[in-house]
This record gives C-alpha cells, sequence and structure tokens, in this order.
C-alpha cells in the first residue's frame, strides 16, 4: 500500500535509483544538514497508479505468483530504505523520512511544492537530447508548476566546496525571495555572495571609444548603486556575509551561465511569462537550468519554507559587513 505523503516544511526529493537521482538525494541531505533549525529531509520514490509490465516482468510475477504491482513497491521500497540508511549514516543528525506512493514523480513533485520548504530534482544538463529540451523533463515540469522553491540539480553540475553563492538580481517578489534564499544559503555555508545585475541597453556609440567607455562607466556604476538599494535590508540582516555586485552588460542568462561555472549554488526568481502561461518558465530561468555548472535554486513563492533566518550572526565574523560593490 502506498505512503501517505506528508511534506510540510521539509525538503523533499525525488528518486527512482538512477545516478542523476541519487546525485539529487546526495546534494539535498548535504546542504539541509547545514540547517540551523532541523528540517527533515523526505525520500519519495514514485510508483504508476496502473503500471504496465514488461514481458520479462510479466513472466516473473506470473511465475512467483504475485502481483506486478506489489513487485514494483517492494522494489521502491529496498531504493528508499537503501538510501535512507546509507545517508543516516552520513549525517547521522538528519532526520530522514521516505515515502511510496503512487503518480507521476513530477507532478508529486510540483505539488509538494506547495507547502515543502524545498523541492530537490535531479535535471539532464547540456547534454540533453534535442527532444528533451524541446519538450522538457521532470524538472522543468516541475520548475514550471511548483508553488515554492525548487532546487535543480543538473548532471553537469560540479560541487565547488567554499565558492560563492550566485544571485540572479531583479526587483519582483520572486526576485526579492531569490535574494533572501540566496543570502540565507550563502551564511549556511559560510561563503561569500555574488550579485549579478544585468544590462542591455542604452544609447551606443560604436565609433567612439572614449565615450563609449564613460557611458559604460556611469552605467555600470548606476547599476551597483540600484542594487545596493535593493540588497540593503538583507546585507544588514546578514552581516557575515561578504557581498559583491557585478554590474555586467548582456544578456542576463548568459551572464548566470558564465557565473555558475566558479559558483557552489545559482538562485534566481521565476516570474513565467504572466497571464494564461504564468506558470511556464521564463526563458532566463529555462536556459540557466539547462546550461548551468552548478546546482540552480528556482523560487516562486515562500511556500513551506520556515527557517527563513539562517546561520545569520553566528559566524566567526559575524558584526562584520564585509560589503563590497564592484564596477
Amino acid at each position: 500500500m502506498a505512503d501517505k505523503l506528508v511534506t510540510e516544511g521539509r525538503w523533499v526529493v525525488g528518486t527512482d535509483g538512477s545516478a542523476r537521482a541519487e546525485k539529487a538525494v546526495e546534494w539535498a541531505a548535504r546542504h539541509v544538514s547545514e540547517r540551523t533549525v532541523p528540517v527533515p529531509l523526505l525520500i519519495v520514490h514514485a510508483i504508476p497508479e496502473a503500471p504496465i509490465p514488461t514481458r520479462n516482468a510479466a513472466a516473473t510475477a506470473l511465475v512467483e505468483g504475485r502481483d506486478y504491482k506489489e513487485m514494483l513497491e517492494e522494489k521502491a521500497r529496498r531504493i528508499v530504505t537503501d538510501v535512507a540508511e546509507r545517508l543516516r549514516k552520513q549525517y547521522p543528525n538528519l532526520t530522514i523520512e521516505t515515502a511510496v506512493v503512487e503518480g507521476h514523480p513530477a507532478d508529486i513533485l510540483a505539488r509538494a511544492a506547495k507547502d515543502a520548504d524545498q523541492v530537490v530534482v535531479g535535471a539532464r544538463g547540456a547534454g540533453a537530447p534535442a527532444m528533451v529540451k524541446m519538450l522538457g523533463g521532470v524538472s522543468d515540469f516541475v520548475v514550471q508548476h511548483a508553488q515554492g522553491s525548487v532546487a535543480v540539480v543538473p548532471e553537469q553540475a560540479d560541487e565547488h566546496p567554499g565558492a560563492p553563492v550566485v544571485l540572479g538580481l531583479d526587483d519582483s517578489p520572486q526576485g526579492r525571495l531569490a535574494m533572501a534564499r540566496a543570502f540565507q544559503a550563502a551564511s549556511l555555508r559560510r561563503v561569500p555572495l555574488v550579485v549579478i545585475t544585468a544590462w542591455d541597453y542604452g544609447p551606443y556609440d560604436a565609433f567612439n571609444a572614449e565615450i563609449w567607455a564613460h557611458s559604460m562607466a556611469e552605467m555600470n556604476q548606476m547599476m551597483v548603486e540600484e542594487a545596493e538599494k535593493l540588497i540593503a535590508d538583507k546585507v544588514a540582516e546578514f552581516p557575515d556575509v561578504d557581498v559583491t555586485i557585478e554590474p555586467v552588460r548582456g544578456r542576463p542568462e548568459t551572464a548566470l551561465v558564465e557565473a555558475s561555472k566558479d559558483a557552489g549554488l545559482l538562485v534566481i526568481g521565476s516570474k513565467g511569462r504572466g497571464g494564461f502561461a504564468s506558470l511556464l518558465l521564463g526563458s532566463t530561468s529555462r536556459h540557466v537550468l539547462r546550461e548551468s555548472y552548478c546546482p540552480v535554486v528556482v523560487t516562486r513563492d515562500w511556500a513551506g519554507w520556515k527557517d527563513r533566518r539562517g546561520r545569520g550572526q553566528s559566524g566567526p565574523d559575524s558584526g562584520r559587513l564585509g560589503y563590497t560593490g564592484r564596477a
């Protein structure tokens, strides 16, 4: 019998036993264990409501006199139990729960984000087949439809211990939530925060290098000043976080993917496209998710986020503002 799914206030990660899913599970366990306010990790395995067995599976079930769905559920429970036991040895202070539920994994994880602290999902990255890129996979569906925050761990994502958290800055409700998540993550990891503010507008004079250089400097300074205003409250709230603002001329998705090469985490807000398509990913989010070299957190709503404060001032450098604006 399938389990009742209780996701409120938890980090929820899906697994099917694949290497891609295991990478997401390991990432989730490592970083949820950093929380100062304990947050349980729920490992979920989804099985079809009406599974269609392969010829070999059907033959095995017939020979053993067993129901195929029961065999499928038993296999799923072995997978989540084995994963949970391994993680409990690695993270003895972490509360780990497991659940085997019926339904499509993408739909289950998307619904979990309604009250989960965070949902974590593995993703096929830049090397995914063209059809997957066009139609999307589980991670795309989850991010498109989730009301809360989703962490996506691409196949090509590398773990960079001590690397900064990168924030894609924008002044929207989703962007402000991304800001809060980014500051918290940097504080918990005790790493710097790099704030990317991208621009691609203004008068261009390609034939006068002096005027162009002056315009660039003015625009960069303006972007830094606007960014300073946006993050001022969080800078005051997290004095242990060393912040650098990097204004970049160009498309934001290009700047963020480039920054992800040397980042430990990338945090962005997803506004979608509004109206009927409000649940769809915007072009920036979709590009970043597919091409990022590090895990990405995409925010849309506060949902079940309980531990908003994070480590805060408990670090060894508490009280040191450590802020720089770099043009």
